[in-house]
C-alpha cells in the first residue's frame, strides 16, 4: 500500500513493539498533515502512559524508603567514611612512581570513580531481581503481572527507584572527594555519563536473565555473585587491570563492566574526547546489540512458564 511507504521511522520503531494494534491503526489512514498530528498525539499518550505507570512505582518504593530514614543517613555517613578512608591510604602511594598506570596517578581519583561505578552498575544488574524477589515475598507479583503491563514496561518501572537510588549515592563519593579532599575531574562529562548509562544498559540486560533465574528458581541466583564478584576484582575498581597479566586480563575483557570503567576513567581522569574512546564505546554496544533481545526473550519465557505453573506467588 502507498500508506506503508509513507511510514515514519518513528512509526516503523513503535510498531516493532505494538505490532498488532498499530498495524490497524495506521491501516485506517494516509499520512497527510492531520493525520500525522494525530499520530504524534497517540505517541505522546503512550509515552505519558508509561511514565505515569513508572512515577507509580517510584512513589510506592520512595513511601518504603521513608519508614527507614536512619538507614538512608547511615548510608551517607558510610560513604563519607569510605572516602576518607581512601585519602589516608592514598597518602602512602604520594610521591610514589607510579607513571607506568596512567589512570591511577592519582588513587583517590581512581578509587572513588571506580566504587562510584561500581555502585551503579550493581544496580544495573541487581535491581530487577531483588523487586522480583521482593514482590515474591509480598505476595503482589502475580496482581503486578496481572495488570495490562508489558514486560519491557514493567523492567523499567521496578528498576526506576533503585536506578534513582544509585544515581544520588555515586554521585556522593565523587562529591565527597571534591569538597573535602580535594580530588578533581578532567573532560567531558557528558560523554563520562553517557558510557556510564550505556555500561548500566548492558549490565541491565544481564540483570533481567537475573531476574529471569529468580522468577523460575525463587533463589539461587548466580548471574548476580559472579558479575559482582568479577566487576569487583577483574574491572579494576580497587588496583589497575595491568597487574593482572594477559591470561587473567582476558577474563577482565569479557566483563562489560571493565569497558565502561575504562571508558569514564579515560574521560574524567585522562581527559580524552569521543574520538580516543571509540575502543570501549563500540564494545558496549557490541554487548547490547546481543544482549538486549535475548535478555527480553528470556524473560518473557520466564513469566510464561511462572504463570502455566502457578508459581507466581511462590518464594
Amino acid at each position: 500500500m502507498q500508506a506503508t511507504r509513507d511510514l515514519t521511522v518513528g512509526a516503523i520503531a513503535y510498531r516493532l513493539y505494538e505490532p498488532i494494534f498499530l498495524s490497524e491503526y495506521l491501516h485506517q489512514f494516509r499520512f497527510d498533515d492531520s493525520r500525522l498530528n494525530s499520530f504524534k498525539t497517540f505517541m505522546l499518550q503512550k509515552i505519558a502512559f508509561v511514565l505515569r505507570r513508572v512515577r507509580a512505582f517510584i512513589v510506592r518504593d520512595f513511601q518504603l524508603a521513608l519508614s527507614y530514614r536512619v538507614e538512608f543517613i547511615l548510608r551517607i555517613v558510610s560513604i563519607l567514611g569510605v572516602v576518607a578512608t581512601l585519602y589516608f591510604i592514598s597518602q602512602i602511594f604520594a610521591g610514589l612512581p607510579i607513571e607506568t598506570y596512567k589512570q591511577w596517578k592519582n588513587p583517590l581519583a581512581a578509587w572513588l570513580t571506580g566504587l562510584a561505578v561500581l555502585n551503579y552498575f550493581m544496580s544495573g544488574f541487581s535491581s530487577l531481581a531483588n523487586a522480583i524477589r521482593q514482590e515474591q515475598m509480598q505476595g503482589t507479583l502475580e496482581s503486578v503481572l496481572l495488570t495490562p503491563i508489558s514486560i519491557p514496561n514493567m523492567i523499567i518501572s521496578s528498576s526506576a527507584w533503585d536506578f534513582a537510588q544509585a544515581t544520588f549515592f555515586s554521585f556522593l563519593y565523587l562529591f565527597f572527594g571534591w569538597l573535602f579532599f580535594g580530588v578533581t575531574y578532567q573532560g567531558n562529562v557528558f560523554l563520562a555519563l553517557f558510557f556510564l548509562f550505556l555500561t548500566t544498559f548492558v549490565l541491565a540486560c544481564i540483570g533481567i536473565l537475573s531476574a529471569s533465574f529468580a522468577m523460575v528458581f525463587k533463589r539461587g541466583d548466580p548471574f548476580g555473585i559472579l558479575l559482582g564478584a568479577g566487576s569487583a576484582l577483574f574491572s579494576g575498581v580497587f588496583f589497575p587491570r595491568e597487574m593482572l597479566g594477559s591470561t587473567v586480563g582476558k577474563i577482565s575483557s569479557a566483563i562489560p563492566s571493565t569497558h565502561g570503567l575504562d571508558g569514564i576513567r579515560r574521560v574524567l581522569i585522562q581527559g580524552q574526547t569521543l574520538s580516543e574512546v571509540k575502543e570501549p564505546l563500540i564494545t558496549l554496544l557490541l554487548f547490547l546489540i546481543v544482549l538486549l533481545p535475548f535478555s527480553l526473550w528470556i524473560f518473557s519465557r520466564a513469566v510464561r512458564r511462572a504463570k502455566r505453573e502457578g508459581s507466581l506467588i511462590q518464594y
